[in-house]
């Protein structure tokens, strides 16, 4: 019976930029968090429990994705996707851990090759979630502006989206209610803070604007993923 184990995709957009979590053990190279997986530990409940021993982050919604053989036939890794909003996480290593932090993903430190496509496979799954859900308010602090918003949309996408169109789709969409109050903004006008209200909508990478979601548009990009 192969072993088996779990490994977990935490992805955020700090300062325009999509970022991945990694830690790094003693002796080790960097690594997503993840463990082994006993026989009667169920999959969610030991990746929960690697990334808050680990790296101290806890109370987060996880995806499952896909399961992935390991390199030199070490069994099977079963992988999850966690989006955050890095500012209602904050990072603690483990007793375990030398270090913990955040990468840009595209600028990451070594990873082995099993790690790495596990790692691309969550981006992949992220990008192809903006064409039916709201998946930017999971990246968000509970109060945004829409410059915010849409920064998280272009870090995700890798391409800009037109401001203009960009913030008539959000308000037209209903997805977003003022707070009444603004954020300085440098040396410009203060912007004016905004809070999910639900409902849905999506983003048309293609199009480069908001897009309501249309029914099928679920495709991942690879096939039999298994997703909660």
């Amino acid at each position: 019976m192969k072993s088996v184990r779990v490994d977990v995709v935490v992805l955020t957009v700090r300062a325009g930029r999509l970022e991945a979590l990694l830690v790094r053990r003693p002796g080790s190279i960097w690594t997503l968090p993840g463990a082994p997986v006993g026989a009667d530990l169920p999959l969610e409940r030991a990746a929960l429990g690697a990334l808050a021993r680990e790296a101290g982050a806890r109370g987060i919604a996880l995806e499952q994705l896909y399961t992935f053989d390991r390199d030199a036939g070490a069994g099977v890794s079963v992988a999850f996707l966690a989006l955050v909003a890095a500012e209602r996480h904050p990072l603690a290593p483990g007793a375990d851990v030398v270090e913990v932090r955040w990468f840009p993903v595209d600028d990451l430190p070594a990873l082995r090759h099993d790690q790495e496509e596990v790692l691309r496979y969550g981006h992949a799954r992220l990008r192809a979630k903006t064409a039916y859900a709201p998946i930017a308010f999971q990246l968000l602090p509970e109060a945004f502006t829409l410059g915010e918003l849409q920064e998280v949309y272009e870090a995700v996408l890798g391409t800009p989206l037109d401001t203009r169109n960009f913030r008539r789709d959000v308000l037209a969409a209903g997805v977003v209610a003022p707070l009444g109050r603004s954020r300085a903004a440098g040396r410009g006008r203060p912007a004016a803070l905004y809070r999910s209200c639900g409902g849905e909508f999506a983003v048309s990478a293609r199009e480069r604007r908001i897009a309501r979601a249309i029914a099928g548009d679920r495709a991942d990009g690879r096939g039999g993923a298994d997703e909660a």
